[in-house]
């Protein structure tokens, strides 16, 4: 049976993502984690990591594509075992027009 109809398990289903909330303290508090796989779905860009000792997929926005492309990343795979600092951040919903906390890589650690 192939993964993409295999219903006899939650495996590949249950998928911690990486927010804001799960970064403790204020807006503007840090956390490193470290890059060890990079998936891309068409445009999109996710970014498999560890933080905390656990597991996590970190969804790269617009603003953050842009920002590896702008320190020199030449394609996503040299993210790979890269430290990356992240900042908690506020930034506007585009549906919702409200401001929501957020992530935004603020540092590349070699």
């Amino acid at each position: 049976m192939s993964e993409e109809n295999n219903i006899n398990s939650w495996d590949g289903l249950l998928t911690n993502y990486l927010k804001a909330e799960n970064i403790p303290g204020d807006i503007g508090s840090d956390a490193v984690v470290v890059c060890y796989s990079v998936k891309r779905k068409e445009d999109k860009l996710d970014l498999n990591v560890e933080y905390a000792e656990k597991k996590w997929l970190f969804s790269l926005n617009k603003t953050n594509m842009a920002f590896l492309k702008t320190k020199g990343i030449q394609a996503p795979k040299e993210i790979i075992g890269k430290k990356l600092t992240l900042q908690k951040s506020v930034a506007m919903n585009p549906t919702s027009k409200k401001e929501v906390p957020t992530l935004r890589i603020s540092k590349i650690n070699k």
